[in-house]
């Protein structure tokens, strides 16, 4: 079987411990080096570098002009339209190695993400901006989602990006294939409990939509900005025990009662918040292997990911 090509994400220099920064240092993330790097294809980026900036360099900053937001270099000289530039040329670069994802540097006013300080006259009056090429690339790349790294220490936070990084390049691959009506199809059966754990209402109204469809190629784009959309809704421990509870009822009754005693007990302890989410996952996924029930065996909401990633391993916290 030929191997898929690795996922691609596109990360801050300097959190790949690339001597980048203002003072010529890193802010080298292991969570990015050693799992990211071992489970995806990383794809550096410093945009300060990129539009001529040295290392070591003086400090940069965000600066509130009546309503617009600059990016302004150490003598007050405006960054901002370099910085437009070089953004528009990434985010095509990365549109074409189909990046899947992006993890940019908290706080810097390039890359930080609602967590900058905005100037005025010199003065600080809020530490909520968010950096020129991070808003540029939102707004050019708006299906790839992104996360900061202090984002990534949630647990929660960081499966939600991690989720949306799957789907993306999942139905980045359908794209590339023009699939008829029964791919697509074959595509909603696999994500919709994945879908069903973030936002039941979309994961519904696409099955409706996808029941009167006769062209696939057709209906993909509709059908990607509705599916990436629901999946940007946060899941909750609640709608994924619903989801639990429902792939449990697929496995019918060649379960032994003992063993459906012992999921379901599993399941109980997901709810109560006393095991992590791929505990179940994993006791739900060898039922489905072990049974060779078909409803199961191909569902992304089993899916087996990369060890290191620590995907659904973690206790969930309100």
């Amino acid at each position: 079987m030929e191997q898929r090509p690795r996922i691609r994400i596109a990360v801050s220099g300097c959190l790949l411990g690339e001597e980048v920064r203002y003072d010529g240092g890193h802010r080298r993330s292991s969570y990015v080096t050693d799992a990211l790097a071992g489970a995806f294809e990383l794809v550096s980026e410093c945009p300060e570098v990129g539009i001529g900036l040295g290392v070591p360099r003086p400090k940069i900053r965000l600066e509130r002009r009546g309503t617009v937001t600059t990016l302004l270099g150490s003598r007050d000289e405006d960054l901002t339209p370099l910085m437009d530039d070089y953004a528009q040329r990434t985010a095509a670069a990365f549109d074409a190695a189909r990046v899947a994802g992006i993890v940019l540097k908290s706080r810097s006013p390039s890359c930080g993400m609602g967590d900058v300080k905005l100037h005025e006259s010199g003065a600080v009056i809020s530490e909520d901006g968010t950096g020129i090429f991070a808003s540029r690339l939102a707004a050019a790349l708006p299906e790839a989602p992104r996360i900061s790294e202090v984002d990534l220490e949630s647990p929660a936070r960081r499966d939600h990006w991690l989720t949306r990084v799957f789907a993306l390049a999942e139905i980045g691959e359908l794209a590339s294939g023009s699939p008829d009506a029964a791919t697509l199809y074959a595509f909603h059966a696999r994500w919709k409990m994945v879908l069903m754990a973030h936002s039941e209402r979309t994961a519904r109204r696409l099955g409706r939509f996808l029941a009167a469809t006769r062209d696939g190629r057709r209906a993909l784009p509709r059908y990607r900005e509705d599916f990436l959309a629901g999946l940007a809704e946060p899941a909750s421990v609640g709608k994924h025990h619903n989801v639990l509870l429902h792939l449990a009822g697929h496995l019918g009754k060649p379960l032994d009662p003992a063993a459906r005693e012992r999921l379901g007990s599993e399941i109980a302890a997901f709810l109560a918040g006393e095991i992590p989410l791929a505990a179940p996952v994993r006791s739900l996924a060898a039922w489905a292997k072990r049974l060779d029930v078909p409803s199961l065996t191909d569902q992304a909401y089993l899916a087996d990911r990369p060890e290191p990633l620590g995907y659904r391993e973690a206790i969930y916290r309100a």
